[in-house]
């Protein structure tokens, strides 16, 4: 799979151990302790998906799904919380989050999750590509 994930985590310990879990998933992995770090490795890093918190200080994960729609379009997003607040789902999948998934985090979801994330990313860039062979 080996594809370039971006996680954003204010709690020091979920970062740690869900990079070690997205590690063994097979992804290169970089992580970020807030919305605005992630921003400002976004260009240098070129994630394919996005791993955020919701709940964080400053910008929250929904403000980051908002910035991240006009800055970095492609990259999917998958946004998790600790609370089952379904205004917030349906707030983050208006915005175009990918996937919406629950602390503690299902590890074997998390995969399929983050698989499917992936595949479609990889797959809207083949056919952008392809449309962008025709043009030429």
């Amino acid at each position: 799979m080996a594809g370039r994930l971006l996680l954003v985590d204010d709690d020091p310990q979920v970062r740690i151990s869900l990079s070690e879990a997205l590690e063994d998933f097979g992804f290169e992995v970089s992580v970020a302790e807030s919305a605005e770090g992630a921003l400002s490795v976004l260009s240098a890093l070129k994630p394919e998906v996005v791993l955020s918190d919701i709940r964080m200080p400053g910008l929250d994960g929904i403000e980051l799904l908002k910035l991240l729609r006009e800055r970095a379009p492609d990259v999917d997003v998958v946004l998790m919380t600790a609370f089952d607040d379904m205004p917030t789902v349906v707030s983050a999948m208006r915005e175009g989050a990918f996937d919406f998934l629950v602390k503690p985090v299902n590890l074997d979801e998390l995969e399929e999750v983050l698989k499917r994330a992936l595949a479609d990313h990889r797959t809207r860039e083949r056919a952008r590509r392809e449309v962008e062979d025709q043009a030429r």
